[in-house]
């Protein structure tokens, strides 16, 4: 796993109100079928690096989306303030990697994907992560 996808993991595994809210279900990238809910998916939408006129500077604006869904609309809306206290203006080191600075860019009210047999509620959140790369 790339450093920036391992500090985010860490970070909303070591949030105590996000586990308490869903234990070790984060997942990349989508929330399997068949798993208890709450649970959170994340994904890294974009990754834009920042150079310099003396050439590279290892920092880097990513983009990441996280997928909160549950049961109950009120649980998903519950779960996506969770992780929305644990990233909004954040700055720190986490497992090595230094980020700069966290925002909430946008949220959305939605729904679990089409395939499943059950639709689920959901809240998507895209986070900007300001963080120096190795």
């Amino acid at each position: 796993m790339a450093e920036i996808e391992a500090a985010v993991v860490t970070k909303m595994n070591a949030d105590a109100t996000i586990s308490g809210l869903i234990g070790t279900r984060l997942y990349p990238l989508v929330i399997p079928q068949d798993v208890s809910l709450p649970a959170v998916a994340y994904q890294k939408i974009d990754s834009t690096k920042t150079v310099s006129h003396s050439g590279a500077s290892q920092l880097a604006r990513s983009r990441f989306q996280f997928t909160c869904q549950s049961e109950t609309y009120a649980d998903a809306k519950t779960l996506a303030a969770a992780v929305r206290h644990c990233w909004e203006g954040y700055r720190g080191t986490v497992a090595t990697v230094r980020i700069d600075g966290a925002l909430i860019d946008n949220d959305q009210d939605g729904y679990s994907e089409p395939l499943s047999l059950v639709v689920q509620p959901s809240v998507r959140m895209d986070v900007i992560i300001w963080h120096a790369e190795a």
